[in-house]
């Protein structure tokens, strides 16, 4: 599923979110993403048309099925790459969450799964090279 990365942001919110707090308001998804509540009402509305959040978001911001498995995926997604920006290419951690948001939403889904692996690899590498850990280990 293609999305913008105004929506990318707002699920890996609501899918974090959710790990910390047992009910997710509008106002807790505006105060993080620093926003206003009218924004993240228009949001959660394409978000219920994508079946990504269920339709009572007034109440309480909620994935569907299909939405948290979404935010999954983006959530490893977006830890893998923000380490390459912030690790590798040593971006600052602003620029670094900038350019994950812009890489994620704009690249193919085997682009990004070959930036993760290259990611961890390099991770690797350098750990072990660290450690005295001959890389032929």
């Amino acid at each position: 599923m293609n999305i913008c990365a105004g929506q990318y942001r707002y699920l890996l919110c609501i899918y974090r979110l959710q790990k910390e707090k047992k009910r997710i308001r509008c106002v807790d998804i505006a105060a993080e993403l620093g926003v206003t509540r009218p924004s993240v009402s228009k949001m959660m509305k394409c978000m219920v048309r994508m079946e990504l959040v269920e339709p009572e978001y007034c109440e309480a911001v909620r994935l569907t099925p299909q939405g948290h498995v979404l935010a999954e995926q983006l959530n490893e997604n977006y830890d893998l790459t923000y380490a390459f920006f912030r690790r590798i290419l040593r971006l600052s951690p602003s620029d670094a969450k900038e350019h994950t948001f812009l890489f994620l939403s704009d690249f193919p889904d085997q682009t990004v799964r070959k930036l993760g692996s290259l990611t961890i690899r390099s991770i690797e590498l350098a750990r072990r090279k660290n450690s005295g850990v001959p890389s032929g280990s």
